[in-house]
């Protein structure tokens, strides 16, 4: 049941993507998918297997789930939000990113709630403080990469 609720869900978060108005170009939202699964891959290795923090079941149908969450939903996710307010006002990204932080928190709740992973000296507040940084880091690389392409002479402003 919970492989089905997730597949689901990666499903809606995908659909939802590709439906979405883009304000970046094809190649920075992929170069930019591409950097947030490899930081999120980093940061959940560390802080699961080095420091273990945070420990994943290893039921192979709930490792599925936590590999979705990890490899595509939480990608999807942070490039919904850049696209999502890229060009618009600081108070628009502000409910943006509470909003965003939110559904991040909602869906690692739900992986707590299928038991897909457990919290060892970790807590909700650890865990919106590293979605917070999540964003921060995702509109930062955005602008930056953005500021590249414009340089380079690839996109107009």
């Amino acid at each position: 049941m919970e492989l089905v609720i997730y597949l689901i869900l990666t499903w809606f978060i995908g659909t939802y993507f590709f439906f979405q108005k883009k304000r970046l170009l094809f190649i920075e939202n992929l170069m930019l998918f591409m950097f947030f699964l490899f930081i999120n891959k980093c940061v959940l290795t560390m802080i699961s297997m080095n420091l273990s923090l945070i420990m994943y079941s290893k039921e192979p149908h709930l490792f599925l789930c936590f590999w979705l969450q990890r490899n595509i939903i939480f990608p999807l996710i942070l490039l919904i939000f850049v696209n999502g307010v890229f060009t618009k006002s600081k108070g628009v990204k502000l409910i943006g990113g509470l909003f965003t932080t939110i559904v991040i928190l909602l869906s690692e709740a739900l992986a707590i709630h299928f038991s897909i992973i457990n919290y060892h000296m970790w807590s909700f507040f650890i865990s919106f403080v590293v979605a917070a940084c999540y964003l921060l880091l995702a509109l930062g690389v955005s602008a930056i990469y953005r500021r590249l392409l414009v340089k380079e002479g690839m996109v107009n402003t």
